[in-house]
Formats: structure tokens, sequence, C-alpha cells
């Protein structure tokens, strides 16, 4: 492959990503909600990383403290939205 063959390649592959990124970043500044979607799946894969670990706990014979948070933060989340 030539050099300008292998160099056009790059700079396309760059423009391509740029106008993605781009995109992406109109529609999350035109998103209100988009914090609140952000803060909802922080909570979700937060309690999910708390049940793996309860889980790992508990199949070790150990019951770790940590089960009352997991159902509290389980209890708090927003429902899903539906498209």
């Amino acid at each position: 492959m030539s050099f300008t063959v292998i160099a056009f390649t790059f700079l396309s592959m760059g423009a391509f990503a740029f106008l993605m990124w781009t995109m992406v970043q109109r529609q999350e500044k035109n998103d209100p909600k988009f914090e609140e979607k952000l803060a909802a799946d922080d909570r979700r894969a937060k309690a999910n990383r708390q049940a793996a670990g309860m889980e790992s706990s508990q199949s070790s014979g150990q019951v770790g403290a940590t089960s009352k948070p997991v159902q509290q933060q389980l209890s708090q989340e927003p429902p899903k939205p539906t498209l």
C-alpha cells in the first residue's frame, strides 16, 4: 500500500470520528434529562456491583453488611423509560 492510501484512510477515519463526536455532543446538549439519565445509570451500575459483590461473598460463606444498601438503592431507582 502506498503512503497516500494509508494517510487518506487515517484522515477519513479521523473525520468520521469527529463528525460522530459532534453529533453525539449535539444530541446530549438538546436532551434536558440527560444528567438525570446518567445519574440513574450510575445508580443502577452501583447497585449491580454491590449485588455482584454480595453474591460472591455469600458463595464463599461470608454474608456481607452490604445487603441493606443494595435493597435500598434498588427501591429508589426511577422506572426505565419506554421507547
